[in-house]
């Protein structure tokens, strides 16, 4: 066997048809953007990365989550530096990454500030360096094929979104197929030459039906009813952004082009939604009710029977503006909220639904016509089919909920992750050694040496930059009342809070889980970074009862408030469970909504972020949900599309 390494063979890879395919369309169109694979550890992410190299000339180029900045991008040339005295760069693994295919296993591991460099370079095809008295560029024409496992960290939105293609990987479930993975491994350590020569045919096959689909992918013309289509779905799923429009597009005439058709096909639009899109869908939730609530639109969905070259007319206009909600003065409130003043209260947020309206298009003739029926809305429902499998199979992810949570702050000692480095002002305990000898190395031929190896002068120490990780403080609200248990959503809250204790982003942080109802507010698990008694206290909940929500806000507001004093670093976010709908007041008497809404006007938690997930039931007339959410300043999210 030859001392060279030998990667597992792409046609040996036992399933993964998805992820197969996005690597062979990136093969095949120059212009597509990268692709992302998602999974857990241990279901060949990278092994099938690395076996792209039987089917194409470009060489694969690692990028390692540890890799530091001068690595990654390049810095000064040290050796030329200290012998000639000039400032000449040395390029990095972006340079060798020019031309060939840049492979990111980890990519959630890798450093933010990197990442984003890194992604900015790839999307521009040019690395700019200015440091260490370098002013240079060079090009960087990559294609780029990313790893990650999402229990370990997940990926900024801002990122995921500059891959053209995402897929998830998950472990085999058949019997057959995992014992195929099996055997196929063990033949492969104990033969790997042996074992590549089994499949060298059939990697040579894959290959050139990626060179004639290279071929054939100009000739293949995107025509306006292709367009139409690929809009009409990805408006229709909710994906941010034009991105997954035009990648959708690419993708697809890639399909047709790999499957040897002239011209784009459904299947080829379906296939692309669903490679291009699971990354880029936004939930929405959109309610009917009075003039306080979001009102529905309606589908506007073209059909592809109309003609490809007239473009498609879709007007919308902005309605139902959630009404300011004006404050009044209320001396009853006082004996509620002490020190409460309406005159200092803040304007609520004002969320603003957007409605699509249908219009006619125009019917082809009775020749040309399929009659009844409507491509468009088929391709548009296999691929909303699809998408909600691969939903069915991953878990709620924490992040959907509260967003990219913020991992690391600048830290001002020498407790920390280096992450860079500056110039001091004036002296510094933690100095930078290798930035220090880069700083100082164009000089030595001018300096007096001394007998030593090199010459450091006050002006050229740098000092480290360091990060250290920011804690976060996670406090699950679940509302308990007879109104939710009865029908049967309580259970949807519990599993939904179920999902995201068990979800990697809170393994380390604190939780906590306080419940409301039969009129009573009860902190059943004060903050702690035992997720199992967490559970614990959330099997022992007693349902049922009356919705003393108001009471419910009071007791978070001071908690929190005194949590808040105490750990003043961290960052809070109380996720409430609730239809918002109180029927009980804390002051007899009161009418409890209006009450509601003025306890909102006073709670004031710094560094806290409110979430109000809505399992109420649909349809409904007036969503409180909505309008809790709306009052406290947070975000609103509809329980049906996490669960």
């Amino acid at each position: 066997m030859s001392g060279r390494t030998l990667n597992y063979p792409f046609s040996a890879v036992v399933g993964e048809d998805h992820a197969k395919r996005a690597l062979q369309c990136l093969l095949a169109d120059d212009s597509l953007n990268g692709v992302l694979i998602k999974g857990p550890s241990g279901t060949a992410k990278s092994v099938l990365v690395r076996s792209l190299s039987a089917l194409t000339d470009r060489r694969i180029v690692d990028l390692p989550a540890g890799a530091g900045d001068e690595d990654v991008f390049g810095g000064i040339d040290f050796e030329s530096a200290v012998k000639e005295g000039r400032t000449l760069l040395k390029g990095g693994i972006l340079q060798r990454a020019d031309g060939n295919i840049l492979c990111v296993d980890n990519i959630n591991l890798l450093d933010p500030r990197t990442l984003n460099t890194v992604m900015e370079c790839i999307g521009t095809g040019t690395v700019k360096i200015e440091r260490d008295g370098v002013s240079a560029e060079y090009p960087c024409r990559t294609t780029v094929v990313a790893t990650m496992d999402p229990a370990e960290r997940d990926l900024p939105d801002s990122i995921s979104d500059r891959f053209d293609i995402c897929v998830l990987i998950l472990p085999e479930q058949d019997v057959s197929a995992r014992g195929d993975v099996m055997e196929q491994d063990l033949e492969y350590r104990a033969d790997p030459e042996g074992f590549r020569r089994r499949f060298e045919a059939k990697d040579r096959a894959v290959r050139e039906r990626i060179d004639a689909a290279r071929d054939r992918i100009s000739g293949i013309r995107i025509t306006r009813r292709d367009i139409n289509d690929v809009v009409t779905i990805c408006n229709k799923v909710n994906a941010v952004g034009h991105r997954g429009d035009i990648a959708c597009a690419r993708t697809a005439r890639a399909l047709a082009a790999l499957d040897g058709s002239p011209y784009i096909r459904a299947e080829d639009i379906r296939e692309a939604s669903v490679l291009c899109l699971v990354h880029r869908r936004r939930p929405v939730s959109t309610v009917s009710g009075d003039a306080d609530a979001y009102v529905q639109g309606a589908d506007g969905i073209g059909t592809r029977d109309e003609d490809p070259e007239k473009p498609m007319e879709i007007s919308s206009r902005e309605i139902a503006e959630l009404a300011r909600m004006s404050r009044e003065d209320d001396s009853e409130m006082e004996a509620i909220v002490e020190g409460f003043d309406p005159e200092k209260t803040a304007e609520e947020p004002a969320p603003v639904a957007e409605v699509v309206e249908d219009n006619d298009t125009e019917q082809m003739s009775a020749e040309a016509a399929i009659p009844d029926v409507d491509i468009t809305t088929m391709i548009l429902e296999n691929v909303q089919t699809d998408l909600a499998e691969i939903d069915r199979v991953e878990a709620i992810r924490l992040n959907k909920v509260v967003g990219q949570i913020p991992r690391a702050a600048t830290s001002g000692n020498r407790n920390g992750r280096v992450s860079g480095y500056q110039v001091p002002e004036g002296r510094t305990s933690d100095p930078a050694l290798g930035a220090t000898i880069r700083a100082a190395a164009p000089y030595q031929r001018i300096r007096r040496s001394n007998g030593l190896s090199i010459v450091i002068d006050p002006s050229d120490i740098r000092e480290n930059v360091r990060t250290k990780a920011s804690s976060c403080s996670f406090m699950f609200v679940l509302d308990v009342s007879g109104s939710l248990s009865q029908t049967g959503r309580l259970e949807e809250a519990i599993k939904a809070v179920r999902a995201m204790l068990e979800d990697g982003y809170v393994r380390r942080d604190p939780a906590g889980y306080p419940s409301f109802g039969q009129r009573l507010v009860n902190l059943a698990a004060p903050f702690t970074r035992n997720v199992e008694a967490v559970f614990e206290a959330m099997e022992k909940t007693v349902t049922g009862g009356s919705t003393p929500l108001g009471q419910a806000l009071l007791t978070l507001n001071k908690y929190m408030n005194n949590y808040v004093r105490k750990n003043p670093d961290e960052k809070c976010y109380i996720i409430m469970i609730t239809d918002g709908e109180a029927d009980t007041a804390v002051v007899p008497g009161n009418e409890p909504t209006r009450e509601v809404r003025r306890i909102c006007a006073t709670i004031r938690v710094p560094n806290t972020e409110w979430i109000i997930i809505d399992n109420g039931k649909r349809n409904r007339r007036v969503n409180y949900a909505l309008k809790l959410a709306a009052y406290l300043g947070g975000r609103y999210i509809d329980i049906n599309d996490l669960v």
